[in-house]
This record gives structure tokens, C-alpha cells and sequence, in this order.
């Protein structure tokens, strides 16, 4: 499956079916942080929370109190993504394949 697509080729993922495992969600959802749309969400997040950031004193120090990141990569059964692909990615994908259906974007 992996070997028809080149490196740099855009891909198509879809969940076909819920996750069952926690190791295989990880998984995925590390796959769809890959997708550029997603990438830029995580990153304004993370700049509106750095511009938010309420820091207090504690025991006579400047601490910081951190909210936790967000969550906009969800692998749950019909999401979809666009990733380029490297060869990198060949191991990961094989080991979620049985969830996604990969197609070429």
C-alpha cells in the first residue's frame, strides 16, 4: 500500500472505524497533527495560551500556571486528513492500516 505513494505525494486518510487501542490512537492522531491545517490550529493555540498566561508567586517565585494544550486531532471513525508523505511515515501508517483507508489527494 505504502509503496505506491512517492515521497512528498499528498495522502488522504480517513478513520474507517473506532480505535480501540490506546497505542493505535496515539498513533493516529500523531499522524493527523502531520496535516497542515491541523498543525496551524495546534500553533495558534499554543501562542494564545503563551499570551494568556497568568503567572503568580509561589514561595517567592514567578510561577507560571500552564493550561493544558489543545485537543483538535481526534481519531474517532470518519475523520479525515491530508499529510504529504515521506518515507518516514511507512511504519506508522502500516501499523494503524487496519482503521485508515489511504488514497492518494
Amino acid at each position: 500500500m505504502s509503496q505506491s505513494f512517492k515521497p512528498g505525494q499528498n495522502i488522504r486518510c480517513t478513520v474507517t472505524r473506532s480505535i480501540r487501542t490506546p497505542d493505535d490512537r496515539d498513533t493516529v492522531m500523531r499522524l493527523m497533527r502531520l496535516d497542515p491545517d491541523i498543525k496551524r490550529g495546534l500553533k495558534k493555540a499554543q501562542e494564545r495560551r503563551l499570551a494568556t498566561l497568568v503567572v503568580r508567586g509561589r514561595g517567592g517565585r514567578p510561577w507560571p500556571t500552564r493550561r493544558p494544550s489543545s485537543k483538535i486531532a481526534r481519531a474517532e471513525a470518519g475523520e479525515s486528513w491530508t499529510i504529504p508523505y515521506t518515507p518516514l511515515l511507512a511504519r506508522d501508517i502500516a501499523s494503524v492500516a487496519s482503521y485508515l483507508k489511504i488514497e492518494a489527494a
